[in-house]
């Protein structure tokens, strides 16, 4: 009897101790679940803070490095004198990213600044500090890198565009005509300034009301041989850039022509130059130009 109690006695014990070790391990199981997903949570946080445009300045040299969500990232560098202004833009590169126990890890696929970015190679980065506008960096020398992140100037094709957008009123000019009796025609334009990238804080260069002056003088001397098809409006577009560039401190990268119009009556052109024609313009308001043009072609988007 004795015995029996004693054996009951002992499994009882057991039971006790192997019901605690499970509650132990459980909780056990619990907080190390916790850990992990509170690490998952902190990475996927760390990971949406370094997306976007990031600027490294170092010796009068901006290193100027998109990173975006697809693991991808490009980067330029561009050399600024005393004044802050662009003088000269050394080149590019590209290629993935990813962030991996607290380490940015970048792997150039394409390069052509060697110096910056050695194509094929990959670079390690100890992130010290990550915000909503600051990153701080060590790189494998032990030497610490501070990159703000900058905030890109949206354009109206891409809400993402990297390059400012300067708008202008829309454009409409008498074509130059060889003879009386040929037929008079039109150019009605709607374009706008894609500028090169600016650095950080520097402003965007006003569009002087001379710069659209010197552009109707020029499109007014055109005929309409000049800019009956698209190729040719090509041609032109590159001659009213380097007549607008010295106006804009040489910061246009490209012009950007949305409609274009050779009108033959003046109803035409009033309705082109009503439908383009956006309040408040970066511009100056359209003066001088030439009152009467109508519609005949529309090449667009050249």
């Amino acid at each position: 009897m004795s015995i029996s109690r004693g054996n009951a006695m002992e499994q009882q014990i057991r039971k006790v101790v192997l019901n605690r070790w499970a509650v132990v391990c459980v909780v056990m199981f619990m907080v190390l679940v916790g850990i992990a997903g509170c690490g998952g949570e902190r990475e996927k946080k760390d990971m949406d803070l370094v997306l976007g445009n990031w600027v490294y300045y170092s010796n009068r040299t901006y290193v100027l490095t998109v990173i975006d969500m697809k693991g991808t990232w490009t980067s330029s560098v561009r050399v600024a004198d005393v004044t802050s202004k662009i003088v000269d833009s050394r080149g590019t590169a590209s290629g993935t990213w990813h962030l991996d126990e607290g380490q940015l890890i970048f792997t150039v696929v394409a390069s052509d600044i060697n110096d910056v970015w050695e194509k094929e190679g990959t670079y390690f980065y100890k992130v010290l500090e990550l915000s909503d506008h600051l990153m701080v960096l060590e790189g494998e020398n032990g030497r610490k890198q501070e990159w703000k992140k900058t905030v890109r100037s949206k354009g109206k094709d891409s809400p993402g565009a990297a390059n400012p957008i300067v708008t202008m009123a829309p454009y409409a000019v008498n074509l130059d005509k060889h003879s009386s009796n040929a037929r008079d025609r039109y150019l009605c334009l709607s374009m706008h300034l894609e500028l090169m990238e600016l650095m950080p804080e520097q402003p965007v260069p006003q569009f002087h009301p001379r710069a659209r002056d010197a552009a109707i003088m020029y499109l007014s001397s055109l005929t309409y041989e000049n800019v009956s098809d698209f190729d040719r409006i090509k041609v032109q577009k590159k001659k009213v850039k380097d007549i607008l560039n010295p106006y804009m401190d040489g910061l246009i990268k490209d012009v950007v022509i949305d409609h274009v119009v050779v009108a033959v009556s003046a109803a035409k052109v009033e309705e082109f130059i009503i439908e383009h024609t956006v309040a408040p313009s970066v511009e100056e308001p359209a003066e001088g130009e030439e009152g009467e043009t109508s519609e005949e072609e529309t090449p667009q988007n050249s």
